[in-house]
């Protein structure tokens, strides 16, 4: 009986969330070593299968690992967390001396002192002893205290797995038991806010810059990955684009860039005589959008003139003295509310 009740901790883990953590509680009632009593030395692994928190780091984050386990003479085990990348963090290794028990012992990378610093029960919070890698002893007390933490560790990982509490008994005589553990993650911060600026006009054949903000990441409707991207459309046309931030989701912004013609402009006249000294009246018709600004010759001269809609008239006189034969209008520049021409 006590064989099949060691079975169904090994594969329970439970979930309990709400708005701001979720909670993953590893496998409780597992001895130390796992042969105990007869066996003194040796590993017990916890295992724990985190599900839905995804990529660590940005606004997704290690808030604590909790453990309880009653072993005598603290001083002769290590405690481990391996993620499920392989990713290993020392959270105590060789601390306590002859004293026993971790009992409500919190690790976290905000905690004010390491658990050097503590003595058994380990009751409270501390930040991880962060000195070594290796699984086994010997366990150095080289680099630093602290070298590694849950961020430097596992930041960029995937949460979403089976994490391992490792234990590792490494010295005869005492023995103990993984009580309970757990792993917390905050799950807040802001989502992305994708931006992609504010719609653009710009005439035919003119190029234009696209600026996105609000997130980590980005892909735009033309494949393109860079937060700014330069387009030239034919036509007018909406782009996409969908920032990506670490651990926090997506969201897409599109932008328009507006297309307008380059203007242009024929003359027209009723009648093409036109005797020496007299006048006569040309009328102009544009595309584009009004008004329009137009520099143009005739034999009296250059002149410019704003036509307030799609059509106007201009008058074109003959100078006295002008000899027979024929004379052209020509159009020298040509601006619309958006756009010129040259």
């Amino acid at each position: 009986m006590k064989k099949q009740l060691l079975l169904f901790f090994l594969f329970f883990c439970a979930c309990v969330s709400n708005a701001q953590t979720v909670t993953f509680n590893g496998t409780g009632g597992l001895l130390i070593p796992p042969g105990a009593p007869a066996q003194t030395v040796g590993v017990t692994q916890s295992p724990c299968v985190v599900s839905g928190v995804g990529i660590i780091g940005g606004c997704v984050s290690i808030a604590n690992v909790e453990i309880n386990l009653n072993h005598t003479w603290v001083g002769d085990i290590g405690i481990l967390l391996i993620g499920p990348g392989g990713q290993v963090l020392e959270l105590s290794t060789g601390n306590g001396g002859s004293g026993d028990n971790y009992n409500n012992t919190v690790f976290s990378d905000d905690a004010g002192q390491f658990v050097t610093a503590g003595a058994p029960p380990f009751t409270g919070n501390f930040r991880p002893e962060g000195r070594v890698t290796n699984l086994n002893n010997p366990y150095s007390n080289f680099p630093a205290l602290g070298t590694n933490t849950f961020a430097s560790t596992y930041n960029g990982t995937n949460a979403d797995g089976t994490w391992i509490l490792y234990v590792n008994d490494y010295v005869s005589l005492d023995i103990g038991e993984i009580i309970s553990w757990s792993i917390t993650f905050n799950i807040g911060g802001n989502p992305p806010v994708a931006n992609a600026g504010p719609d653009v006009t710009i005439c035919a054949g003119q190029s234009t810059t696209l600026n996105a903000t609000g997130g980590d990441t980005y892909q735009w409707s033309t494949g393109a990955t860079t937060p700014s991207i330069t387009v030239s459309p034919l036509v007018t046309t909406t782009y996409t684009v969908t920032v990506t931030s670490a651990g926090c989701g997506t969201d897409t912004d599109e932008v328009i860039v507006n297309v307008r013609p380059i203007p242009a402009v024929s003359f027209s006249v009723p009648n093409a005589d036109l005797c020496e000294g007299n006048c006569n009246t040309i009328t102009a018709n544009f595309t584009g959008t009004a008004p329009f600004n137009l520099s143009y010759t005739t034999p009296a001269g250059a002149f410019s003139q704003t036509f307030p809609g799609s059509s106007g008239t201009f008058q074109v006189c003959a100078p006295a003295g002008s000899p027979p034969g024929s004379f052209s209008i020509q159009a020298t520049a040509l601006t619309d509310a958006f756009c010129s021409c040259q």
